[in-house]
Formats: C-alpha cells, structure tokens, sequence
C-alpha cells in the first residue's frame, strides 16, 4: 500500500468534506437542520429552547451533521477523480488546423481528447507519443504539445498525420508524428515507417498522475484516410 498517496487521499477527501458542509450549512440544508439537530441534542437530554436563536443555531448545527453525512460520500467520488483527473480517448474525426483541405493535398489527423474530470485547474500538461522512432533507429519520448487544463474541460492534442495526393503527387508512405516546429526545413519531422503502428501517448499534468493510453494508427489504402482505435492497456 502506498501510504504516501493513502495520506494525500484522506487529506483531500475531509477537505472536500468540511468545504463543502459548510458550504451549504446555510443552503438547502438548513431545509433539514433543524430536525437533525433536535433529534442529536435529544440524544444526548439536552431540551431545545423555543427562541429564535437557538432554533437558527440548532438548524445551522444539524445541516451541518447532515452536511458531513452527504458530502462525505461526494467528496469520496470528488477525491477520486483529484487524485486520477484525466480520461482519455482517441478519435481520427477531427482535423489539425495546420493541415488546410484542398483539391490537391488532404490532411488526416489522429487525436487524443484529454478531458479534465476534476475541479482543480492542472497547468503545464505535457504530451508525448512514448515509443516514437528517433535518430540512433531506438525508440523513446518525442514531445509533442504543452497545454493547461481548467477544471471540467477537454484539450485536443494532435498526435499523428497523413497526407492523400491527387495524381502525380503520390500518397504519404508513411505516418507523421506531431512535434514542435524546427527553426529549419524538415528539421523535426518524424515519422513511423510503414502503413501502421501501435503507438503510446502519455499526458502528465505538473502535480498530478500522468495518464497513459495506448492505440492502433494506420493508413486505410482503400479509404485514403489516417485510421485510429484505442488497445487495451
């Protein structure tokens, strides 16, 4: 067991707890408090006062017990999602602004939509495709995009490319790998030899667990487009 995360869990999990009780202490669960405080002040042969303010102070009191009861399992789900934020998938339905449509060259994109299910805003997310080809004929990280997360939102980060030509031009050979611009021509550019290959793509935000996602991406000869399908972990 992992007693460092175990910690930063349980820390995260009452904090989530006691926010939002007293969030809504005075909301909807004042609605309930005063019932609950009774019945726990009963319990313990303490006799409520008629005036107002008792009765405000025991309402704030019981939605506040209510409070901890509900929002305790909440915060539960709430913390679960802190501490594993990301959800990713894989999609070849969208296209890279960078790769503009004409009669002559079309552009075919593979993208990961990273979606943020948590409420914390992650800066500094990082990409990668982790099995990329490099220079030496190894594989390792290649970089591929940074980009910030607000809470429940979703980023498009472009992984693969592949161009279709209208004869003489002929069709892509090989599958392009999203990176950074080179100051020169060709001077970062990558690409994974042949019709297809099984790439995996990590995206690590700052101060949280990286997420990883493995695929399939090919080159549908038939359908002159780039194809992409998730594999199983």
């Amino acid at each position: 067991m992992n007693w460092k995360r175990m910690r930063k869990f349980m820390r995260r999990w009452l904090l989530y707890t006691i926010h939002d009780a007293f969030a809504q202490t005075f909301g909807w669960l004042t609605l309930f408090g005063g019932s609950v405080g009774g019945f726990v002040l009963a319990k313990f042969g303490i006799r409520t006062a008629s005036d107002q303010l008792t009765t405000n102070i025991i309402g704030a009191f019981g939605g506040f017990l209510l409070g901890l009861c509900v929002y305790a399992v909440v915060g539960f789900f709430k913390t679960q999602r802190y501490m594993q934020p990301l959800a990713l998938s894989i999609t070849d339905d969208v296209r890279s602004p960078d790769f503009a449509f004409n009669d002559q060259f079309r552009g075919y994109s593979v993208a990961t939509i990273v979606r943020n299910r948590s409420d914390v805003h992650w800066k500094d997310c990082t990409a990668h495709v982790m099995n990329a080809p490099l220079h030496d004929g190894s594989t390792g990280p290649r970089y591929v995009e940074k980009f910030d997360l607000p809470p429940k939102s979703r980023k498009t980060v472009y992984i693969a490319y592949w161009f279709s030509r209208e004869p003489p031009n002929p069709d892509d050979n090989d599958i392009g790998l999203t990176g950074p611009e080179a100051a020169c021509w060709g001077g970062n550019i990558c690409w994974v030899p042949g019709t297809g290959a099984n790439l995996h793509i990590r995206i690590r935000p700052q101060d949280a667990e990286s997420k990883d996602l493995h695929c399939r991406v090919w080159i549908d000869t038939t359908a002159r487009k780039l194809r992409a399908e998730p594999l199983p972990d």
